[in-house]
């Protein structure tokens, strides 16, 4: 999986997921369960190339394009008010 693929999956999952746009970049963190202060700063060193996108993560994302659901509920991944999170 490139960054590339990371992007064009954050969009796809938006609509599966009817969020009507793109996840975020923090939702797509928080839906993987990545770790930190900002899950969605891995998301963006993923899309920017900066860093290696990992057999597990990219196994994952490709099974949530195929249907599979996040193990919590998109209630707690959905991004809610006017913070900048792509």
């Amino acid at each position: 999986m490139t960054g590339n693929d990371m992007r064009d999956a954050r969009a796809t999952l938006g609509e599966m997921w009817g969020f009507g746009r793109p996840l975020k970049m923090a939702e797509l963190g928080r839906a993987c369960r990545l770790g930190g202060r900002d899950p969605g700063a891995s998301i963006r060193d993923y899309e920017r190339g900066t860093t290696r996108i990992s057999g597990p993560l990219s196994a994952l994302v490709e099974m949530m394009l195929a249907g599979a659901q996040p193990a919590d509920p998109l209630e707690e991944i959905r991004s809610f008010g006017s913070s900048r999170e792509d």
